[in-house]
C-alpha cells in the first residue's frame, strides 16, 4: 500500500498508510483487500470490521505524523460499544492501573492468553484514536467450504 496522508478531523495529525508487509504480517483473511482500507475513529468502528492497524506518533522536524502500526493478526470487531471499567478481565485491569477514565471503547473479545489469569481479555482503544479497518460491507463473502 502506498504512502498516503489522510485528514480525519483538524483536531488530528495526518496519518499515513505505510507498507503492510505480508512476509511479516501475513496474509489477509479471504475476502478482504487492502484497497477497501479505511481509518476510522475507534468510536466509529462497527461489529464486523477487520481492524488492521492503529497509528503511532512519529515526530519529524516541523510536524506531527501518525504512522500505521499493522496488527500482527487481522481481527473483526465483535460488538462495539463504551468501556466497562468494572470489567474484571486482565487487559482492563490494566487499563485502570494506567490510563485516565477518559472515554474508551471496546472493540472486540481477544482470545485467551495463558499468561492472563481470567482467559479472554477485552481489546480497549480511546474512543479517538484512528484505527485503520476494511469496513465489513466492503469484505466479500467467503462461501463455506463443502
Amino acid at each position: 500500500m502506498a504512502l498516503v496522508p489522510v485528514q480525519l478531523d483538524p483536531s488530528h495529525c495526518p496519518l499515513i498508510v505505510g507498507t503492510r508487509s505480508a512476509a511479516h504480517f501475513g496474509d489477509l483473511p479471504p475476502g478482504a483487500f487492502e484497497s477497501d482500507a479505511r481509518p476510522v475513529l475507534a468510536s466509529e468502528v462497527r461489529a464486523g470490521d477487520l481492524i488492521l492497524a492503529s497509528f503511532s506518533h512519529f515526530p519529524t522536524p516541523g510536524r506531527m505524523t501518525r504512522g500505521s502500526t499493522w496488527v500482527n493478526r487481522p481481527y473483526v470487531a465483535d460488538e462495539p460499544r463504551p468501556w466497562n471499567p468494572a470489567c474484571p478481565c486482565d487487559l482492563c485491569t490494566v487499563e485502570r492501573q494506567w490510563s485516565e477514565p477518559d472515554p474508551r471503547v471496546r472493540l472486540a473479545t481477544v482470545p485467551a492468553d495463558p499468561r492472563w489469569a481470567t482467559g479472554q481479555g477485552c481489546d480497549v482503544w480511546w474512543a479517538d484514536e484512528p484505527v485503520l479497518v476494511i469496513p465489513a460491507a466492503r469484505l466479500l463473502p467467503v462461501p463455506a467450504p463443502e
